[in-house]
């Protein structure tokens, strides 16, 4: 079984300000970030990333329902 990271850290800051995060293949940190998906997904392919894992960094998860494929 997988063991889940824990984004709770790494999201805060982002979560304060309600932004999008790209995360690295491993999802252990942040490539990029804006106010739309585009703008993160943008700043992770600046660096090289082409297929990030794209989410809205929000203050409370509790109604929050991942889809992965």
């Amino acid at each position: 079984m997988e063991k889940s990271n824990d984004l709770t850290k790494i999201l805060l800051p982002y979560a304060k300000k309600n932004l999008w995060v790209a995360l690295s293949m491993d999802r252990k940190k942040v490539i990029g970030s804006g106010k739309t998906p585009k703008e993160a997904l943008e700043e992770a392919r600046e660096k090289k990333v082409e297929r990030p894992t794209l989410l809205q960094a929000i203050p409370d998860y509790s109604g929050f329902a991942p889809f992965t494929k």
